[in-house]
């Protein structure tokens, strides 16, 4: 803009108890408002200051305030940007922590903007941390629906997506129960098959080959999808910003993928233990033909939700969906 950064004892046109911050004078000339101090955060002595990396203070010398976001967002006349003010509480806060973006100076040579990318590391550290800043400002509005961790395992409540009436299409979010009910039993028939295991081997037992092909599975594959599971799924019990019933979608891909593995295995199992291999495959075959054939029917008795439903609802004797609301919570 060519001009310089300015504030004065006027009120901030939103933050009353702060000064107002504005551009002023032309071409580098101005008053003594235009001072600043420029204060290194974490500076030691013979380090220098890095472009972009380098967080910075800046005090007003007249004034004695430091300049810093307000977070309130100015009207039109603002173009929608954020309030920037000069607060005189010196209270360190991150919205009055500054970086320099560009540096230009005719003295000093110029250099590659190469030696300034960052690291694989610090891209992840930082991509990470952006995320979190943004979560934690996403709340809950009034009247929204929204829903807990603790309700998506046991497919306790849906999300309506459209219809509000008899003749509309109405589209509900809701897992398929007998998957996400499978998948919640496989979990803990998981841990009980995965913690005998362990025991056994601990203790030295005597096994045959197909039964350690069995334990590894169980506590490599099994161990490694689960820790997928905890890790797409613990972290939203710390979030303080709203959730919905698609944030475990991630973790429900982890979870189906344990049911696979651990009915793969207990079926393996007990077929081991019947000597004709005839025998042992229909017994399998059977076993995977019968869990199948489950969740097909169940998609087939659930499959309105998806594709839109119309006429009454469920709690009506006459609602194609009549008789599937096993839950008081679902709303269909």
């Amino acid at each position: 803009t060519s001009r310089n950064l300015h504030s004065h004892q006027h009120e901030a046109p939103l933050t009353r108890k702060h000064f107002q911050v504005t551009g002023y004078g032309i071409n580098g000339t101005g008053d003594s408002n235009d001072f600043w101090r420029i204060e290194v955060v974490g500076r030691k002595a013979g380090k220098l200051i890095k472009v972009l990396r380098s967080q910075v203070r800046l005090t007003h010398v007249a004034t004695g305030c430091m300049l810093g976001s307000s977070g309130k967002t100015l009207p039109k006349w603002g173009w929608e940007q954020v309030e920037v003010t000069c607060t005189p509480y010196l209270k360190e806060t991150p919205n009055s922590l500054w970086n320099f973006e560009d540096h230009i100076n005719p003295k000093l040579p110029n250099i590659s903007l190469d030696v300034l990318k960052p690291s694989f590391a610090e891209i992840l550290l930082e991509s990470h941390m952006v995320m979190i800043r943004g979560n934690l400002g996403l709340k809950p509005k009034d009247n929204e629906v929204t829903s807990k961790p603790w309700h998506w395992p046991i497919n306790y409540q849906g999300l309506r997506f459209s219809g509000v009436n008899e003749t509309d299409y109405r589209v509900y979010l809701l897992g398929n129960p007998v998957i996400w009910w499978l998948n919640l039993v496989t979990i803990g028939l998981y841990l009980l098959i995965a913690v005998s295991t362990a025991v056994t081997l601990k203790r030295g037992v005597q096994l045959t080959s197909e039964l350690k092909e069995l334990s590894r599975v169980v506590l490599r594959g099994g161990g490694q999808i689960a820790l997928g599971w905890l890790l797409h799924y613990l972290p939203f019990f710390m979030m303080g910003r709203v959730l919905y019933f698609h944030h475990y979608f991630p973790a429900m891909l982890f979870s189906s993928m344990l049911t696979g593995v651990t009915w793969d295995t207990l079926l393996k199992f007990c077929t081991g233990f019947l000597s004709p291999s005839t025998t042992a495959r229909r017994v399998y075959g059977g076993g995977f033909l019968a869990l199948v054939l489950l969740i097909m029917y169940s998609f087939y008795l659930f499959h309105p939700l998806s594709y839109g439903m119309i006429g009454p609802m469920a709690s009506d004797p006459s609602s194609p969906m009549a008789g599937l609301r096993w839950m008081d919570s679902w709303e269909f």
